[in-house]
């Protein structure tokens, strides 16, 4: 036998030292760098982002002021006043480009339900003060 080292399997000889070991599953690294499309690839078109919706800002902001009506008394029906005004316009540059109207028409339906309430629980107040102040002496 030589003076090189064998493999206890088969019997083959072990390869030298210096030299790295083989790996059969290992392939090269892609190379760095900018590498020309394969021949007869057409890319893609350049796309530069989502669709934009000009009143999907305008939808957001109803919605939030609508709510705003809903949960704050006297301020809320100002908030829900200024929401009901934002939602029509974000409805209709919504629809202008085919985009979703579904914010917006929620913050319609909550800015409608804000001013309502508002003028409900104002008539209940006037009512209220009205009934008080009937009911008390003149000397007062």
């Amino acid at each position: 036998m030589d003076n090189q080292y064998t493999d206890n399997q088969n019997n083959n000889p072990a390869p030298p030292q210096d030299a790295p070991p083989q790996n059969p599953g290992y392939q090269a690294p892609p190379p760095q760098g900018f590498q020309p499309p394969p021949q007869g690839f057409t890319p893609p078109p350049p796309q530069y982002g989502t669709p934009v919706n000009p009143g999907k800002a305008m939808s957001i902001t109803s919605m939030v002021l609508g709510i705003c009506g809903l949960v704050i008394p006297y301020v809320g029906t100002v908030a829900a006043i200024v929401g009901l005004i934002l939602g029509i316009m974000g409805k209709k540059k919504s629809q202008e480009v085919g985009a979703p109207t579904g914010m917006a028409t929620a913050g319609i339906v909550l800015s409608i339900i804000g001013i309502a309430g508002s003028i409900l629980l104002i008539a209940c107040i006037v009512c209220v003060a009205a009934g008080t102040f009937g009911s008390m002496p003149w000397y007062f």
